[in-house]
Parts: structure tokens; sequence; C-alpha cells
């Protein structure tokens, strides 16, 4: 609806930036069909990749491709300079622990579990965030942070999997080998080694040179890196403002109402298309037939968990795109069917629904 577009609209922005520096300014509206654009994505990513930024960075680099050989992108900069609000954990943990400890063990919990969780609007995107941070609030730093990058809890992998995974991971290994006392520059370290590289890296080239286009990220010029990693988290999120330090060094360079908008990520608004565009397709490749017959997941469990979604209960927008993604990955690279076969079908049984 025009509630979700206006949520997600960045072309204001870009557009006073543009008319500010005297750059050449186009504009694109993501309304693609996502049907026939997600089996080709995964097929020039050869990984499951789940991020919904696949979107974005494709479409923007089909457009840019036209026109230039190479662009730059951001990539690095809320890993450097604190612009996740995943990195206010441990900023607002001090605070919230000085609430008396019986409200947080019995009281907040429980009303927190009553939030609704959602990505449609501000409103519900806030109660996901608060749902999230009253939920991890009491875990080891280390705990806190992979609560907080995890797409859904422990339990609902075992369940879905009939069993635990055999291994940690790579966060468990990477995490506990981090030791520094500057509660921001470890959980960078974490990133620089685990989504960075693993994921926003691989999926910014797979994605711009699926269209022939070269991308640069001078954010992670390695003198920048370098010094990004000597200045404390105070000086980097001063009172709790992400990018604080950044905004405060482009004041006057770039229009204030930029520096100060809120943040708003490069992913496409997923959430909101499983309320409509994408709900076909997500019947299609998560029915119980479907789930059932590839056998990597419980199809009751995935039943409930599209069930919990529609309702609000739990916001599990992450969870069914890494589902859907895996089901096309192994329709492409295990079953050898086309990307565009797979389109094509995606796109019958949408009409026909």
């Amino acid at each position: 609806g025009s509630q979700v577009a206006d949520y997600y609209n960045e072309l204001p922005y870009a557009k006073i930036v543009a008319d500010q520096i005297g750059t050449n300014h186009r504009e694109i509206k993501v309304q693609p069909n996502v049907a026939e654009l997600l089996p080709k994505l995964i097929w020039h990513l050869e990984e499951p990749i789940s991020d919904s930024a696949i979107t974005t960075t494709y479409l923007v680099s089909e457009l840019a491709a036209s026109s230039v050989k190479v662009i730059l992108s951001g990539v690095g900069g809320d890993e450097l300079f604190a612009g996740y609000t995943r990195y206010l954990g441990d900023y607002y943990n001090a605070r919230y622990q000085k609430i008396p400890q019986w409200a947080r063990s019995h009281i907040l919990p429980r009303l927190a579990r009553l939030l609704p969780s959602g990505r449609q609007n501000r409103l519900m995107d806030t109660a996901r965030y608060a749902k999230n941070f009253i939920s991890a609030n009491e875990l080891d730093w280390r705990e806190r942070y992979r609560y907080f990058l995890s797409i859904c809890s422990d339990q609902v992998v075992d369940n879905l999997l009939h069993q635990s995974p055999q291994s940690a991971g790579g966060f468990a290994r990477v995490a506990r080998g981090e030791t520094s006392s500057d509660d921001l520059l470890r959980l960078f370290r974490i990133d620089g080694q685990t989504q960075l590289p693993e994921n926003l890296l691989l999926l910014t080239d797979k994605m711009s040179m699926a269209v022939s286009l070269e991308c640069r990220v001078p954010f992670l010029d390695h003198k920048l890196v370098e010094l990004a990693a000597t200045i404390p988290a105070e000086h980097k999120l001063p009172n709790g403002r992400l990018k604080g330090l950044l905004k405060d060094a482009l004041s006057g360079v770039l229009p204030e109402e930029v520096i100060n908008r809120k943040k708003r990520g490069f992913g496409a608004p997923v959430g909101a298309w499983f309320k409509d565009e994408l709900a076909c397709m997500r019947h299609a490749l998560l029915r119980k037939e479907v789930v059932t017959q590839r056998g990597l997941f419980d199809p009751d469990v995935v039943s409930r968990i599209c069930r919990d979604h529609d309702r609000n209960r739990e916001d599990y927008t992450d969870l069914l795109l890494v589902m859907m993604n895996l089901e096309i990955w192994s329709r492409l690279f295990l079953d050898g069917e086309s990307h565009e076969d797979i389109s094509g079908d995606l796109v019958q049984q949408s009409r026909a629904a």
C-alpha cells in the first residue's frame, strides 16, 4: 500500500543530494515481478543468500549499467561508523539494567510477548525491535549480538530440521576469539569476518557483475578501516546516535535533512510483499507437498511458521525468504532446472491462484 511505499521511499532524499552536488539524477522505483526475477538472481549468486538487498542491488546495477561501467557502493559505512540498530544493544542494555530486576524478569518479558511483530510500518518495526531487545537483554554480549543477528531462535531451527545443527557455525568461532574491551570494535570485528565478506560484499559483487558492472567500495579502503578501528565507541555513537561521528563530519557538506533522516536499509520491502505480491509465490514454494518432497524441513512446522507470520504473532520475513530461496536454489543446482523454467512455473502458479 501507499504507507509501505512511503516508508521505503528514498527518492526525495536522493534528489536533494543530487541537486546539491550536481550529479545526473536518475530514479528507479522498485516494483519488480519477483517471481520472474528471484530465480535469475539466485542463479547468479550460486548460493541461497537471502538478503533482500539482492533485489535492489541488481535493479540499481541494471539501471547504472546502461550508462556507466563503474559504480560506488556505501557497503562498509554502517560497520565502520556504527550505522546498524543492533550496534545500540550494549548502549541501551547498560541503561536497561537500571530497571529493577523483578520488572526485567517478570513484567517486561510478558509485555514483549504480547507485542505484534512486522515490518509494514514504523510502529510495527519499533515493536519488533523492542520485542527482540527485551528477549535478549540478560544474555552475555556474544549471545546477545548473535540473537540480534539471528533470523529465528535455535528452537525454531531444531523444530524445522528435526534435530540440532551439527555445528555452531562461524559466528561462534569468531566471537569466542574476540576479546576487545571496546564494545563496538568487537562487534565490527565479528561482522568484518562474517556478514561483511560472506553476505554484503558477495551479493554486491555478484549482482553488479551479473550486468557486467564494476562496483567499488571506498569505505573499505584499508587505511580508512584501520583509522575507524582506532576510534572509541563513545565517539562513533555519541549519546546512542547512529553514525554520529560521520554525520557530524559531514555537517555542512550534505543537507541537514539528509544527514538527520531516519535510517533505512538498502533491502526491498519483502515483509510487505509477503502480504501481497509474494503471497502466491510463497505458497508455490512452501506448500506442504513441496516441503515434504524436498525433505529438508518439517512441513507441519513450516505451516505453523507461515500461520504465525500471517497473524503478526512473530515476524518470520527473513526465515520465509531463506526457505523460499533454498527451494529455488535446490531446483537450480540439485534438480538441474533452468532459472527461466522456474520463473515461468512460479508466474503461472501465481496467475492461477
